[in-house]
């Protein structure tokens, strides 16, 4: 009898026991169903988060991109203005055939990329309250190349004096009696014949080679500046009948190149790299004087 009640209460354990692992595993189970589906949810929400951020980035890159291309074409606009309002298109002739010149020189490996430095249209103070416009400087090892640009087109008469008048001797008594003078003959659009003439811009450029040498002695860095007279447009001679003999005459872009991979060649350096940008950066601050 004893056996019996044992026995049954040990089945009715086992019995229970079971239905406890039933009912802890039918738990775990949802449990595990609760987790999935708050991962998946996460999983969702994550997916709509970073789609929406994207959405967000890829509008905000397509504003910024539609305001640089509004600020792009605004520039190329006033740039496009500023080129065909500029008062010397000559000095943007001369600007590019310098450029191209370094870019062909440090291919050569004649010069390093940092040892010519062209500043186009800079003004130096004169110490009166007034400024020199400088049409080009050109900084290399062998010094310092101020260039004066003239597009002038026609028959260029340059240094014409009364003493020297030679052949325009019915232009005597018109020009200056104690400096040279410069004259241009050339054509209008109908034919015309136009004659015009020009202050000297050889004592043009010796004075801007004066005033650029005087500033950089005032910045304690004594130097002999180089002056260069450009004649660049394709559609002229030029009459040279000038005395001066300081200021370099050159009438075309192959003259120009000769002249400058003479001072290369020739000449001794005078200044580094690192010279030369002080010099450049010393010059830069004279527009804030």
């Amino acid at each position: 009898m004893i056996w019996l009640i044992i026995s049954t209460l040990l089945a009715a354990s086992v019995i229970w026991l079971a239905y406890l692992v039933k009912k802890e595993k039918l738990k775990q189970k949802e449990l595990r169903n609760d987790y999935h589906q708050e991962l998946e949810a996460l999983k969702e929400l994550q997916k709509a988060s970073r789609e929406t951020a994207a959405t967000q980035f890829d509008e905000q890159v397509m504003r910024m991109n539609e305001s640089y291309q509004r600020e792009i074409e605004k520039l190329i606009i006033e740039n496009e203005e500023i080129r065909k309002n500029f008062r010397n298109q000559g000095e943007i002739l001369t600007h590019q055939i310098l450029e191209n010149f370094k870019a062909d020189l440090i291919s050569k490996k004649i010069i390093p990329a940092d040892e010519m430095i062209i500043m186009p249209n800079i003004f130096i103070p004169e110490g009166n309250g007034t400024t020199r416009q400088i049409d080009h400087l050109v900084l290399l090892s062998t010094g310092l190349y101020v260039i004066e640009t003239k597009d002038w087109t026609g028959h260029i008469v340059l240094g014409l004096t009364r003493m020297g008048s030679h052949k325009f001797s019915f232009l005597a008594e018109l020009v200056d009696s104690e400096k040279e003078e410069s004259i241009v003959f050339n054509r209008d659009e109908s034919g015309a014949l136009k004659v015009i003439t020009y202050e000297n811009p050889i004592c043009q450029i010796q004075q801007s080679a004066i005033s650029l040498s005087n500033y950089l002695e005032g910045k304690d860095i004594p130097t002999w500046i180089n002056p260069l007279l450009f004649f660049n447009d394709d559609e002229k001679e030029v009459h040279d009948w000038s005395d001066h003999s300081i200021v370099k005459r050159l009438t075309n872009k192959e003259q120009l190149q000769q002249f400058f991979i003479h001072e290369l060649t020739t000449k001794n350096r005078l200044y580094g790299a690192f010279q030369l940008n002080n010099i450049k950066h010393i010059i830069e601050n004279a527009h804030y004087i």
